[in-house]
């Protein structure tokens, strides 16, 4: 079945990822139209701090040595390897296909990164907050907060959508995500933003 591993072809001790349907048969399209033996795809984490990673994806071709420690998925004969070092950070993760008028591409979504420790547990929680509250309110003006990371009682926090460049991206940090956040979570002291507002595409402006 697309998206679901093949039998007997799993990882036994890496991280458990999804592909979509979309997303496979984009991947077989472009497998096809390479003209050239393709193995795979191998999905890296690009860390961008303790809990969470960018992510790049590539074509394995057919000649390309397999190193013994790579964790290997199998889908619809497409090959999926993660190396060790990006493996926790691709748990939980999906592959998918998005359409867009301009520059339609495979993404990778992950959750955050789990720690067993007394900060990746605030994390968690942070998250929760986010997911539940925060996010669901600053989606009708199209925008979105991502949790980066949490160290030394700061939240490392990242507005998206129609927060990144918004004109009033402070006062909803401070008015809006940091009660709730606080609120919740006492042990945060600080939120920290570190978005690249000038490279906001579609900001929010209040009229």
């Amino acid at each position: 079945m697309p998206g679901q591993p093949e039998s007997g072809s799993s990882f036994p001790s890496g991280p458990v990822i999804t592909i979509t349907e979309n997303a496979l048969k984009y991947i077989c399209e472009q497998r096809e139209s390479l003209g050239l033996p393709v193995k795979g795809i191998r999905v890296n984490a690009i860390p961008r701090s303790a809990l969470r990673a960018a992510y790049s994806l590539r074509f394995v071709p057919a000649e390309e040595p397999e190193s013994p420690t790579d964790s290997i998925q199998s889908f619809d004969g497409i090959n999926l390897y993660v190396a060790p070092d990006s493996a926790s950070y691709l748990e939980g993760a999906t592959i998918d296909f998005v359409f867009r008028l301009i520059g339609s591409e495979l993404i990778v979504e992950a959750p955050l990164r789990k720690l067993d420790t007394p900060e990746g547990r605030i994390a968690a929680r942070i998250q929760h907050v986010l997911d539940g509250v925060v996010n669901p309110s600053l989606a009708t003006h199209g925008g979105g907060v991502t949790l980066i990371d949490f160290k030394d009682s700061i939240a490392f926090l990242e507005l998206t959508g129609g927060c990144q460049g918004c004109s009033m991206a402070d006062a909803t940090l401070k008015n809006g995500v940091e009660t709730a956040i606080r609120e919740s979570v006492p042990e945060v002291r600080e939120l920290r933003d570190v978005t690249e507002h000038a490279q906001g595409r579609h900001p929010y402006f209040p009229q």
